[in-house]
C-alpha cells in the first residue's frame, strides 16, 4: 500500500468515529417531570424569554425505573438533571429521533445544572 492510500484511510477512518460519536454525545438538561404520556415520558423547563417547552423521552433505562418509577406518575412536578441520547433510527424510508435517558438525578432545593 502507498503511502498515499494509509494516509487517506487513516482520514477516513477518524471522520466515521467522529461522526458516530457526534450522534450519541450524551447530553444534560434541568427538567420539571410532567408525567407518562403516549409515546414516553415528559419533561417541562423554560425557556430564557419564559416559554414553556415540553421534550418528551422515547426510552428510560430500566435501571432508572426502579429508583424512579416514572411510570405510576410518582414524581410529578419535580425537578432532575437528565443525561440523554438522541439516535436517529432508519426504518425503510422513514426516519425517527429516539431519545433515551441514560441518567436521572433529583434535585434537591437550591441545586441547579451548572452551566
Amino acid at each position: 500500500m502507498t503511502i498515499q492510500i494509509k494516509l487517506f484511510l487513516i482520514a477516513l477512518m477518524s471522520f466515521t468515529i467522529c461522526h458516530s460519536q457526534e450522534i450519541n454525545q450524551i447530553r444534560q438538561l434541568e427538567r420539571v417531570y410532567q408525567g407518562q404520556v403516549e409515546g414516553g415520558y415528559s419533561f417541562c423547563y423554560k425557556t430564557a424569554f419564559g416559554f414553556e417547552r415540553i421534550l418528551v423521552f422515547n426510552e428510560v433505562l430500566s435501571v432508572i425505573l426502579e429508583k424512579y418509577p416514572l411510570h405510576i406518575d410518582k414524581h410529578v412536578g419535580e425537578n432532575f438533571i437528565i443525561s440523554f441520547t438522541k439516535d436517529i433510527i432508519i426504518e425503510g424510508k422513514k426516519n425517527r429521533e429516539v431519545t433515551t435517558i441514560l441518567r436521572l438525578q433529583k434535585l434537591v432545593p437550591e441545586q441547579h445544572l451548572r452551566k
